[in-house]
């Protein structure tokens, strides 16, 4: 479904259902890995802050603010509903941060603890069928893990250097974040524990 998302033109996203005229029984188990399912940029972004923010999905804005006669008003922070519990949230983004550790990830931010996931998307062609030398990567990822500040969804269309988001997402979603972090100013998890006396 459509985010609402306050630009028009919003593209609905593709989720074959048992009462879709060409559902077949396959689907139930393609869905499960996400092979068929297409949404864009910003629904990705939108589920995935369920994650990071304790099961509430947040509304995605494109205007942050606007200033008008020297009075700065701010677009409130809404959400568009709880698909899941704060617990099944904060475990799941505890187990995407653990399994970047353990994959010693391009994604990770020195000081920063991130969870995250990659994407490899293959790409149907004319036919029909996938073509095996073209892919789309990706990189959704959120922290601090235990204070999340920002989410980042990189994207790659058709990347040549290779086809595996691993190679080339999260080296993208690294860059990015490495500097976000200074932008927004957002100390180092232990400076932020410190600071909070945790």
């Amino acid at each position: 479904h459509p985010t609402g998302i306050d630009i028009a033109n919003e593209a609905n996203g593709r989720l074959k259902t048992p009462q879709d005229a060409d559902w077949y029984e396959i689907d139930l188990g393609t869905n499960s890995f996400g092979q068929g399912v297409a949404v864009s940029p910003i629904q990705m972004m939108t589920a995935a802050s369920a994650l990071a923010n304790d099961g509430k999905m947040a509304y995605p804005h494109v205007l942050y603010g606007m200033v008008s006669n020297g009075h700065q008003y701010n677009t409130p922070a809404q959400t568009l509903g709880t698909p899941i519990s704060p617990q099944s949230a904060r475990t799941t983004s505890e187990m995407l941060a653990i399994a970047l550790e353990n994959g010693e990830s391009a994604a990770l931010v020195e000081g920063y603890r991130i969870a995250g996931k990659t994407g490899t998307a293959q790409i149907p062609g004319p036919d029909g069928y996938y073509d095996p030398e073209k892919t789309h990567a990706s990189f959704i990822g959120w922290g601090p893990v235990d204070d999340p500040k920002f989410l980042v969804y990189v994207w790659l269309e058709k990347p040549e250097s290779s086809g595996w988001a691993s190679y080339v997402a999260a080296p993208a979603f690294h860059d990015v974040v490495e500097k976000l972090v200074v932008l927004l100013n957002i100390p180092p998890d232990n400076i932020r524990r410190q600071l909070t006396g945790q």
